[in-house]
């Protein structure tokens, strides 16, 4: 394995919000010459969808000359020694099956785009999620043995259709595709975000009561959601978006009716804002992040989790933020406050066990 990531590899954060993807498509399409000309979309556009795992994200990326890297969210560089649940130990015996993945890869891309030329500069990046047993719990994915599931691939420096892709597995060694949880098809209409909220919403409670790649390997219990794409854009993850269900379900908060008034009245609006936005998920997703850097996940680690919390919360509802002209600086005090007494209870509670 390669001991030199290269630079800003790290997997995209996924929204979960249908009109930011909306805002953000409007943007990219404008004309440069006028931007400030109206953007027709068109409507309705096609959606593909897969089933979104709960375990704790991983990437392999394979360059040209063979050397292999290995990466989570938050880490560029993994190793046996320095190690996300053990994703790294595990994927430096199967070095074979990641090279016979990256050339399958390449040769079905090959096919499907004859004539254009492969840039060896850019490593092939695999990108998916490390589930297993001890990694999350709640989750039927959790009762199952541990395995690396391919969710995306980044090919030629853009990202694929998943469908052109959906067959390409290594089974023998636990390397499986996220298709084994079906591929699904949908709708956006960027006309009326909610129309699309409304249809897709269903299908992510479904999925949240019974896992369709869990009950692949005869496994049933709950699963947490879907990821989106764009057909058309399907290489550009600044469009993807995610729908969860059940307790994976976050909580939106509604545009204000009318500005507060007074500095009061401000806060305690922005209060509420940090109470629906900083969720138990959230809150144990920051406590596994100091778990994966390293970070003691004692009183010593608070500062880091805190600003975590808070800049996980300011990324994911930057949308809301801006339009609604929340005061970023208040905003990240409230969620201080809703994020440190839960993580002094959660290390004292780590300490009695």
């Amino acid at each position: 394995m390669q001991e030199t990531p290269p630079e800003s590899t790290l997997y995209p954060k996924i929204t979960n919000h249908i009109r930011d993807v909306i805002k953000r498509l409007r943007y990219k399409l404008r004309d440069p010459s006028n931007p400030e000309a109206k953007v027709t979309l068109e409507d309705p556009i096609p959606i593909v969808g897969t089933i979104k795992l709960h375990g704790t994200h991983a990437d392999i990326l394979v360059h040209s000359n063979n050397n292999i890297v290995l990466q989570s969210r938050n880490n560029p560089n993994l190793l046996p020694t320095s190690d996300n649940q053990g994703f790294a130990a595990s994927m430096g015996q199967k070095r074979a099956s990641i090279l016979s993945l990256r050339d399958q890869y390449l040769a079905r891309w090959k096919d499907l785009n004859r004539g254009q030329q492969i840039d060896e500069t850019i490593p092939v990046t695999i990108a998916g999620e490390w589930i297993g047993e001890k990694i999350q719990k709640g989750v039927a994915i959790s009762r199952l043995s541990r395995r690396f599931v391919t969710i995306s691939v980044k090919i030629n420096g853009s990202w694929v259709l998943d469908t052109l892709y959906s067959d390409i597995e290594a089974p023998h060694d636990d390397i499986y595709n996220i298709a084994r949880g079906g591929i699904y098809t949908a709708t956006l209409h960027t006309s009326d975000p909610q129309r699309t909220t409304a249809e897709l919403e269903p299908l992510a409670e479904k999925i949240a009561a019974r896992c369709p790649f869990a009950e692949s390997f005869h496994v049933l219990g709950e699963g947490e959601g879907l990821v989106w794409k764009l057909v058309p854009y399907a290489d550009d993850a600044d469009l993807w978006f995610k729908t969860k269900g059940g307790k994976f379900k976050p909580t939106f908060a509604p545009a204000p009716k009318t500005p507060a008034t007074d500095v009061a009245e401000k806060r305690e609006a922005v209060a509420r804002l940090a109470r629906a936005w900083v969720g138990e998920q959230r809150l144990e997703q920051g406590w596994d992040y100091l778990r994966e850097m390293g970070v003691e996940r004692s009183l010593k680690g608070i500062g880091e989790f805190l600003k975590w919390v808070q800049n996980d919360v300011i990324v994911e509802e930057r949308g809301y933020v801006q339009e609604n002209e929340v005061d970023e600086g208040m905003l990240r005090m409230e969620i201080m406050k809703v994020a440190k007494p839960w993580f002094l209870e959660r290390v004292e509670r780590e300490e009695e066990e």
